[in-house]
């Protein structure tokens, strides 16, 4: 674990210790959890409780709503820290437990919740322990429905990628950049059964895998940095062809190999 990471640690085990005691569970995640933490990281905790958790031991604090029930976001600082909180409601954690553990989930928004907590570091409660039970295992046939997310994807965006290359249209370049990149991600992870994380430090995060495309982190960041649609549409073929083969993943490889 980086010294970093252990400094960010003991602030959050702080800011856990002050948080109002109807507050359950509170787990540590991020760069911190992993023992990867750097100067420019900060605290992220998961607080879970059936009440907001009021009171908050945090400076110039913010608060945002998602879009769903039972879920807020906080922001401020915490001893000169940046400090991120996320609270969710005990029901809010179960359902999406179960629903990633039974396979229903497979965009990487909602998956990445499985990630965070199988590596987040439980500062308060007992329930931790029993969701990283849960998510031991990869779900049976997940990742074959993940790969068949991402071609249906491939298929329909590839017919209209030149239009991509116009001058002046940098912009959704690097959005069809994006989408190529993040598409190749979901289906490596899940081919590993590996449970898909965050983007940040994406080259310790796949070296570990055992299926992967040759320098697919480096290849992915010199073709972004190039605005180089052919170099990823060439390399999603090639993460494709790792995939077992059907007949949507052998036409989606052949559009993708394409010149354009």
């Amino acid at each position: 674990m980086s010294e970093r990471s252990e400094t960010l640690r003991a602030r959050a085990e702080r800011v856990a210790a002050l948080l109002p005691p109807h507050v359950e569970d509170v787990v540590l995640t991020g760069s911190a959890a992993r023992g990867m933490a750097d100067e420019l990281s900060d605290i992220e905790l998961l607080v879970v409780s059936d009440e907001l958790p009021g009171e908050l031991p945090l400076d110039d604090r913010q608060s945002w709503t998602p879009p769903v029930d039972g879920a807020m976001w906080y922001g401020g600082t915490f001893d000169g820290e940046k400090v991120e909180l996320v609270w969710w409601t005990p029901a809010y954690v179960e359902e999406r437990v179960r629903a990633i553990a039974s396979g229903e989930i497979v965009d990487h928004a909602r998956l990445r919740t499985a990630e965070a907590i199988v590596h987040g570091i439980p500062l308060r409660g007992e329930r931790h322990a029993q969701w990283t039970a849960r998510l031991a295992r990869y779900p049976d046939d997940l990742a074959a429905r993940i790969v068949d997310d991402v071609t249906d994807d491939w298929i329909d965006w590839v017919e209209s990628q030149r239009t991509n290359l116009r001058a002046g249209d940098a912009l959704v370049l690097a959005q069809a950049l994006v989408a190529a990149a993040e598409g190749i991600l979901r289906v490596v992870f899940p081919l590993n059964e590996e449970w898909e994380p965050g983007w940040k430090r994406l080259a310790a995060r796949v070296e570990p895998l055992a299926i992967k495309p040759d320098r697919v982190a480096e290849r992915i960041d010199d073709a972004i940095r190039a605005l180089d649609l052919q170099a990823l549409r060439l390399l999603a073929a090639e993460t494709l062809a790792l995939a077992p083969q059907t007949a949507k993943t052998r036409l989606a490889r052949e559009r993708l190999s394409e010149p354009l």
